[in-house]
């Protein structure tokens, strides 16, 4: 099975290969913010695009716009690629490469997928290894490596109205560190090291609470190492003992 993966992911680069082949012009190529990395985005022809069908409520209907090639610093061949999705037109090569984050050893990098189509609140991310041919979708909203190899996020959508994520490249695992209670979302504050403060809102989505005007959040910081909750002052709310105004 991962042979026949590997094959046809070979079979792909090599038509991309045959494709790109007959440009006139080489395509300028972009860098990784150390430079290890170069970046080579592809506009796809039409008989490469491929239609991915509207979710209602989730996403509008796409299609791929890019073939973003990743090589090492003056390789030949990439070592992986990601096929960027959304309306036409295509966005910029230098605004999608704004919004990379890589991780602190440059081993993985995220790229915001469907910038245009999104509804809902459901921000689409995905995330691409540098050592192979691989690439993991998810849904996460303001992430931040925590270190080479995590990073957490919020989502706020009907599913999930306020919860923290943690997504391990390593393990190709993505979990629901902290989920919405009845009507109280969650969203971070602050990361420090492998500590987020969480701060509380009103998400409306239940009938936990009854006197909204009166809601105080509250933050709490979470070590995502060991998972354990400590009670602390939200940020910038040391003069109010941690209550913060509604």
């Amino acid at each position: 099975m991962i042979r026949q993966a590997f094959m046809v992911l070979m079979a792909v680069f090599t038509g991309l290969a045959t494709v790109f082949a007959a440009e006139t012009s080489p395509k300028p190529r972009y860098h990784s913010p150390s430079g290890r990395y170069e970046l080579v985005f592809e506009t796809l022809p039409d008989d490469w695009t491929h239609h991915h069908s509207a979710t209602r409520g989730v996403s509008k209907e796409t299609v791929d716009l890019y073939a973003i090639m990743l090589y090492p610093k003056g390789a030949l061949e990439p070592v992986n690629a990601i096929y960027y999705a959304d309306i036409p037109p295509a966005p910029s090569p230098e605004k999608l490469l704004q919004a990379m984050i890589w991780s602190p050893d440059e081993h993985y990098v995220v790229l915001p997928d469907k910038w245009t189509a999104r509804e809902g609140n459901h921000i689409f991310q995905m995330v691409a290894p540098l050592d192979k041919h691989k690439v993991w979708s998810l849904q996460a909203d303001h992430l931040t490596w925590i270190d080479d190899h995590r990073f957490v996020g919020d989502l706020n959508t009907a599913e999930v109205p306020g919860g923290i994520m943690q997504f391990d490249a390593k393990t190709a695992k993505a979990e629901l560190l902290v989920p919405a209670d009845n009507s109280i979302g969650y969203q971070i504050a602050a990361i420090k090291d492998h500590r987020v403060t969480i701060k509380g809102f009103v998400n409306k989505a239940g009938d936990g609470k009854t006197t909204w005007e009166n809601f105080v959040p509250s933050c709490f910081d979470l070590d995502l190492d060991t998972l354990k909750k400590r009670s602390v002052l939200c940020p910038g709310d040391a003069a109010n003992n941690g209550r913060l105004a509604p």
